[in-house]
């Protein structure tokens, strides 16, 4: 779902809206003290997350989503490790006692180059859409981001060649792993 400006924002806060309904729901989890911190993070990750993120194929990136997805993760350890703002505990801190990463922004890179990678593969209705070029001219000023921007931005190449490196699966999934890996940002 999308709203009036063809912006997905109002998805992606209702999606962490209710993962963060799911948090409430495990807070017996969250409460226990025989659940290491690392183990905790691993229940986020299989029992939140995907609620979180289901259709995030679709989404159109920018910065104001991207912050509030990375926030919300470091919000999700910090309820699971029961540390309030108040403590002035850092980021880094909970992401230390976790033994984790920030992954959710690059769980979402993945879903959605792995989805351009199938798209690109398999002729059909949605590659047409995708990849043909729409007739007229586009509006005055600044330019909205597009959804194949994200694509080429995050797997650094042309559309076209990104199209090519994506019919030969395996140079694909080696491609998009190596880009989501890396350890800059979005």
């Amino acid at each position: 779902m999308f709203d009036s400006d063809a912006r997905y924002g109002t998805e992606v806060r209702a999606r962490l809206s209710l993962a963060r309904e799911r948090m409430g729901q495990l807070g017996r989890l969250w409460r226990s003290r025989t659940l290491s911190p690392k183990l905790k993070a691993r229940l986020i990750q299989t029992l939140v997350w995907p609620i979180a993120t289901y259709g995030a194929e679709a989404w159109t990136m920018n910065k104001e989503l991207t912050g509030s997805i990375e926030v919300f993760e470091m919000w999700c350890y910090r309820r699971a490790l029961r540390i309030s703002y108040v403590e002035h505990v850092s980021n880094e801190e909970i992401l230390r006692r976790t033994g984790e990463s920030k992954k959710l922004m690059s769980r979402i890179k993945l879903r959605k180059l792995k989805h351009f990678g199938h798209v690109a593969r398999h002729p059909s209705l949605q590659a047409d859409i995708l990849f043909r070029k729409m007739p007229g001219t586009r509006r005055q000023g600044g330019q909205k981001a597009e959804w194949l921007d994200d694509v080429t931005g995050w797997a650094g190449g042309s559309l076209p060649s990104l199209v090519n490196l994506a019919r030969d699966r395996s140079k694909w999934r080696n491609h998009i792993h190596r880009v989501v890996d890396a350890p800059h940002g979005v």
